[in-house]
């Protein structure tokens, strides 16, 4: 799968771009460059009360992977900042799934900021990603942020080669409830997978490293899927059981 980096600067409520920079690192301290956010809204999410938010529309259904969060960084004014944050995601932005709550550490109001290690999305295909700001670092009034960056792959189909790979796959626990670890033998070559429901919907996708990896299963509703590894060769699928409350 290629990779490619979802990168939104300067965004109020929806955007997306894929963007390059001279120092892809580094964030300035210019209050131009960021989001700054002073008066409450509605949210896509009727869940959520009114506050401060971001949606972003990617314009297509994306496979997330690790993220990189640039908090605001203007000096002597990051106590805008963002730190505690929830994370929803959609595909037709009106069914929303969360996915963690997440704490944004300060920025430092430095040219040298290099950005934060943000939420892992562990695959999840999404077209829509809304951010809900629950504090920030003191300011009363407005939030702020100043870039935030996605590892990503397009989402693919799931027509697949209908020729079945020679490998062992196990799944455990199997029910499962917070995640299910894949175990698979006789494994040698590039292979990724993907998580479909019964009705074949795609729901997370990734690489496979190694002889094991760990799919999170606690936003799943209860139910049955098909988790498949593939390669350009042939497939091979197990199926589990998620039973969360």
């Amino acid at each position: 799968m290629r990779k490619i980096y979802l990168l939104a600067i300067m965004i109020a409520f929806s955007c997306s771009e894929l963007l390059s920079q001279a120092y892809p690192d580094r964030h300035n301290t210019s209050w131009t460059d960021g989001w700054v956010s002073c008066v409450e809204t509605d949210s896509p999410n009727v869940k959520r009360d009114p506050g401060h938010w971001i949606m972003y529309d990617f314009g297509d259904q994306y496979s997330l992977h690790k993220s990189t969060i640039w908090n605001f960084n203007v000096p002597d004014t990051t106590q805008r900042g963002m730190r505690d944050i929830v994370i929803d995601y959609s595909n037709d932005g009106q069914t929303w799934t969360e996915i963690t709550e997440f704490e944004v550490p300060e920025a430092p109001g430095s040219a040298f900021y290099q950005g934060d290690d943000g939420p892992n999305f562990e695959g999840i295909v999404a077209r829509y990603v809304l951010i809900s700001i629950l504090n920030n670092y003191g300011d009363a009034n407005c939030v702020g942020m100043s870039e935030l960056r996605i590892d990503a792959t397009i989402a693919t189909s799931t027509n697949l080669p209908d020729n079945e790979l020679d490998l062992v796959i196990e799944a455990s626990p199997n029910p499962a409830s917070e995640f299910t670890n894949i175990r698979l033998s006789n494994s040698d070559s590039k292979l990724n997978y993907s998580l479909t429901d019964m009705a074949g919907k795609l729901l997370r996708q990734g690489d496979v490293t190694g002889s094991e990896f760990r799919i999170n299963t606690s936003n799943l509703p209860s139910g049955t899927y098909s988790i498949t590894v593939y390669n350009e060769t042939g497939k091979k699928a197990i199926l589990i059981n998620v039973i969360n409350n």
